[in-house]
């Protein structure tokens, strides 16, 4: 079976398993989908060669000073809370009255952002059970949109969309570019929430900051819409105290620090940026998705020789 064969198979594959646990997640326990999820991480990381040797090879990147056994723990852990968060955002989906069980630290500091009337960037990292943060906000009435990225897989990625706009979250596509970017210039102008991620490889495009002591292709477009529109930008991540229990916790808007460059500026708030997601994935590693090959792209010596590119 060639390539494309295989993904296409594996795609089929997902639809039948994502259709199958929408429609039966509902009749058991919350406590039985926990445990479903800590089965399936652990078949996981047992059967997924390539995502755990990816995940090994990440954490010893980051984590270099740790053991090998404590590593393959957090990377053992990370596998189980990745399939538990699935199944239970499913859940949630299917009861949504669970979201009174997510509690929110600092909400304060969302209040005072939208006061200013220039829309919020909600910043946070694909960690902890993150769709519920947009999914908490929603219910409580508030404008949220997410940025994010269409699926491959077509059904599957209406399905998502589908399910996201029912409970009242609108979706942005990061593709087509341009749309993208006019559809959050528009949304923060009507003082809306726009929750972005910027934790994941990014190619050859934005700035090359650390993550972790080691240079990353990071995304700017937080911090450039930010000196674009004059929003705030409110850093916040999720993550599970116990059973069907979660914390939301909203830190203070931070503002952009100001260069007379217009590339230091994006290049040095960046690296502020990703500093914070980096703080947050070492007090709760088990909570990133370790299996994203973060450090994939490295500059190029074209790159090399270009001025605020690159974190010095």
């Amino acid at each position: 079976m060639d390539k494309e064969k295989r993904k296409l198979l594996r795609r089929n594959l997902g639809w039948i398993f994502l259709k199958t646990f929408a429609l039966t997640i509902g009749v058991f326990p919350l406590k039985f989908i926990y445990l479903l999820g800590s089965f399936l991480g652990r078949l996981g990381f047992l059967f997924a060669f390539t995502h755990r040797r990816i995940a090994l090879e990440n954490l010893g990147i980051a984590f270099p000073h740790l053991s090998f056994k404590k590593r393959k723990k957090i990377a053992q852990d990370s596998f189980k809370f990745m399939i538990q968060a699935s199944l239970e955002l499913l859940y949630f989906l299917k009861h949504p009255y669970l979201l009174e069980r997510v509690r929110i630290e600092g909400l304060e500091h969302l209040v005072q952002a939208l006061e200013k009337k220039r829309g919020v960037i909600a910043l946070t990292a694909h960690f902890g059970n993150f769709p519920l943060i947009s999914l908490k906000f929603a219910s409580q009435g508030y404008k949220i949109n997410v940025v994010a990225r269409p699926m491959r897989d077509r059904k599957t990625g209406d399905y998502i969309h589908q399910l996201r706009t029912k409970v009242g979250v609108k979706t942005i596509f990061s593709y087509p570019r341009k749309e993208c970017v006019t559809g959050i210039i528009k949304t923060l102008r009507n003082n809306e929430i726009v929750m972005i991620q910027m934790d994941q490889n990014f190619g050859t495009g934005g700035v090359w900051v650390k993550f972790f002591n080691k240079l990353a292709a990071t995304p700017t477009g937080p911090v450039v819409l930010a000196m674009r529109t004059k929003a705030e930008i409110v850093p916040m991540y999720i993550v599970r105290e116990s059973l069907g229990k979660h914390l939301i916790k909203i830190f203070p808007s931070v503002a952009l620090d100001y260069t007379e460059d217009k590339d230091e500026t994006i290049l040095i708030n960046t690296a502020k940026f990703t500093k914070l997601t980096e703080d947050w994935i070492k007090k709760y590693p088990p909570l990133w998705g370790w299996i994203h090959r973060r450090w994939k792209s490295q500059p190029s010596d074209k790159i090399l020789k270009k001025r605020f590119k690159i974190q010095k």
